[in-house]
């Protein structure tokens, strides 16, 4: 039933944020061009292959449900689970500190935020994020990250190439992502900033109607470009701001 129940709330947080959305415009951060998630991974072999360097995978990243998220990483076949574990965790989905795990070919690769677990904790039929991605995954195959087996955020990911490109300095780099997706306030129809979830009522509040009096603070949570917006204590990652320095001008809205 819990399960259940999150996968309503999931869907119920995207259909808002995608009302407005006719595809999935994003941004390559390698050159700031437009993209879209369908044509982001012909831009990058088209305007970023070189002709000497190392050879990188190309990672998808998305939702299995309709939703307006998705990115884009240059992994290393070196790098390990558990630094695609951890990428995940800093731009998508960390919030505190639960478990997630990797399933691939039918194997669950399972981790704790302070590092992988051991026998003792119950889990010694899964394997160590310890592994190099070569070893398991190439171009072409497809595979599921969880995290959080309460309120559990279910992504997609798939190798779906590899490029030359020189080594990067880090060993898995976001080289692109979805924009963020536009959001309107339920009650005065302002940008939003906040999900306000009291009694699984789902609305979207622009700072002016968050700031209302019969508001419950404890139940804001600030809209993210991630799919855990508005879900468990996820209050953003990497490229998210604070609503508080989040750049419209309240007073050119009421004009």
């Amino acid at each position: 039933m819990n399960v259940l129940k999150n996968i309503l709330k999931i869907l119920t947080i995207n259909i808002v944020l995608m009302a407005r959305q006719t595809a999935a415009p994003g941004t390559c951060f390698i050159c700031e061009e437009p993209v879209t998630k369908r044509t982001f991974v012909t831009h990058l072999l088209k305007n970023h292959k070189e002709e000497s360097g190392g050879t990188q995978f190309i990672i998808m990243v998305d939702t299995p449900y309709a939703s307006p998220y998705w990115m884009a990483l240059i992994a290393s076949p070196d790098a390990t689970l558990r630094e695609l574990d951890n990428m995940l965790r800093d731009v998508w989905v960390e919030c505190c500190g639960h478990l997630s795990a990797f399933t691939i070919s039918g194997v669950e690769y399972l981790t704790s935020y302070d590092g992988d677990l051991d026998d003792d904790d119950g889990f010694s039929k899964s394997e160590s994020m310890r592994i190099k991605i070569k070893r398991i995954l190439e171009p072409g195959m497809a595979f599921k990250y969880e995290y959080d087996f309460g309120t559990t955020t279910l992504l997609r990911l798939k190798i779906v190439d590899s490029i030359i490109m020189d080594e990067p300095k880090k060993s898995i780099i976001v080289v692109g992502m979805n924009n963020k997706p536009e959001a309107v306030c339920s009650e005065c129809g302002k940008p939003a900033v906040y999900h306000y979830g009291e009694w699984d009522d789902e609305q979207l509040l622009c700072k002016t109607c968050a700031s209302d009096e019969e508001v419950d603070e404890c139940y804001l949570l600030p809209i993210c470009n991630s799919p855990r917006t508005g879900l468990c204590g996820f209050e953003g990652g990497r490229y998210d701001s604070p609503p508080d320095e989040q750049d419209w001008d309240e007073d050119e809205e009421e004009d």
